[in-house]
């Protein structure tokens, strides 16, 4: 495998690891703050997105060749 998927791997594990310590530390429903105002994303839904996106990336590099990386 390629260092692209290694760090994207490594990626989604962190990510994950924080999305375990916003949900025991109950701050799932801290609002996001974007460009200095509060709107009505939380850290619980940036989060999941982020790990939504790192899952995908991770399948498709997991199903690339390593010479099209």
């Amino acid at each position: 495998m390629s260092d692209l998927y290694n760090d994207t791997t490594n990626a989604l594990f962190n990510a994950i690891d924080i999305k375990k310590t916003i949900e025991s530390n109950n701050l799932n429903n801290i609002k996001r703050v974007h460009s200095g105002t509060a709107n009505e994303d939380t850290l619980k839904d940036l989060i999941t997105d982020v790990v939504y996106f790192l899952e995908n990336l991770t399948e498709q590099l997991k199903e690339t060749p390593d010479e099209n990386i």
